[in-house]
């Protein structure tokens, strides 16, 4: 019984020392990791190092290493534009040279490790149940220990790799000059700080600062509009109208102008039938990140059976569009435009620019954003007021819905 007891001993231990799974086989996370090297002229290289001491916590940064030579640094991935900023008060940014590194395999065999040693760590558990010997049993609490120790120094290693993704390792070399120094004064524009003979000849693999730019937009909405009509002689005393109604807008590809089009459809009841359907093309263009606008114009046909005669409307619309802020996304919308084949619909706005009828809305969709690098979309509830002329009388509107908002950009690090 004795040799059975350490026959399975062995066998056990023997397959808890299997290596991890190949990475391939393991679950893959993409993890990038970005380093950079810098050369700084600067008057003093140590005075320099003490400076980045203090200059690096308020980034969420950290000094890994500094001398009067050069220095190794930690700085946040979103911070490292600012990083670059603040380098420049410090000296002159001779060279800036930014590489990534795909480590997505790395953190696979590291969570496949975690696993196999995990897994070890349970079938030498399942041998404490077996009855035996002094020694079989410190023979086993060793190995416990050991598969304890192959999990800490797994898991250390996979966080380890994750970390290296959050941040830029910068490696900052310092060039210091006999020459005097002449501190520069301020410019009044951030962007001319990018000029000057040193960045020219050498510029940076980068830009100075953020340089993601808006490229296109498309919005879409489902929503319930629900009009009152204050005056409602011209209309036969009719007050109330309620419509379901989708609607999109789309700006295209845009460098630095763009396609923008869309249309609208709703369908719904008054004391008529009330129905609609309205298409538009023109053009548009976006400006940096968060807003963009369009005008275009197109053709319809409305109308409310037995209160507003049928008509075919040619519209103009201007469309502006504004990201603004985490959870909120803003639009308006403006129409002035033509109708034809209804006399008693021609004329009917007096607000108007140009054209018989005339109507403007504002909305906002309430939801999150879900940014990635190159992409923002966001979808969440609607809401919206909108106001419009027509037959000489106004009605006002209220929308509650369902939108999304799609936004692709270029650029970035």
């Amino acid at each position: 019984m004795s040799r059975l007891r350490h026959a399975a001993l062995a066998l056990v231990i023997g397959l808890g020392a299997v290596g991890p799974a190949r990475a391939e086989e393991a679950e893959r996370v993409p993890t990038v990791a970005r380093s950079s090297q810098i050369v700084l002229g600067v008057v003093s290289g140590l005075e320099t190092s003490r400076t980045l001491g203090g200059m690096l916590p308020p980034l969420g940064g950290r000094v890994v290493r500094s001398s009067e030579l050069d220095a190794a640094l930690e700085v946040p991935r979103e911070r490292y534009r600012d990083f670059v900023a603040e380098l420049r008060r410090l000296g002159e940014l001779r060279s800036e040279k930014v590489s990534t590194s795909d480590v997505s395999a790395s953190l696979a065999d590291a969570y496949s490790e975690v696993r196999a040693a995990r897994a070890a760590r349970q079938r030498r558990e399942g041998l404490t149940k077996i009855s035996g010997t002094v020694n079989d049993k410190l023979a086993i609490e060793r190995e416990l220990a050991s598969a304890d120790n192959r999990i800490v120094l797994a898991e250390a290693r996979a966080r380890s790799i994750v970390a290296r993704g959050e941040v830029v390792t910068v490696l900052l070399r310092f060039e210091v000059d006999d020459k005097e120094r002449i501190e520069p004064s301020p410019l009044p524009f951030a962007w001319l700080e990018g000029l000057g003979p040193s960045n020219l000849m050498n510029p940076p693999s980068h830009g100075y600062g953020e340089k993601k730019v808006l490229r296109s937009v498309a919005e879409y909405a489902l929503s319930i509009n629900t009009s009152y009509v204050p005056r409602a002689e011209p209309l036969d005393g009719t007050r109330l109208a309620m419509t379901g109604a989708f609607d999109v807008r789309v700006l295209g590809e845009a460098n630095p102008v763009g396609i923008f089009g869309g249309g609208d459809l709703w369908l719904g009841a008054s004391a008529g039938f009330a129905y609609g359907a309205h298409f538009l093309l023109g053009a548009g263009m976006p400006i940096a990140r968060r807003f963009a606008f369009g005008v275009g114009t197109g053709a319809g046909l409305d109308g409310i059976t037995s209160v507003v005669p049928f008509g075919v409307v040619l519209p103009v619309e201007l469309w502006l569009d504004w990201d603004m802020a985490d959870w909120m996304h803003v639009g308006l919308r403006g129409q002035n435009g033509w109708v034809v084949a209804s006399d008693d619909r021609q004329s009917g706005a007096k607000h108007a620019l140009f054209g018989d009828e005339l109507s403007a809305g504002l909305y906002v969709v309430v939801a999150d954003r879900n940014e990635s690098a190159y992409t923002l979309r966001r979808s969440g509830w609607l809401f919206g007021a909108g106001y419009r002329e027509l037959m000489g009388t106004e009605m006002v509107e209220l929308r509650v819905g369902w939108a999304g908002v799609d936004s692709d950009f270029s650029g970035g690090y």
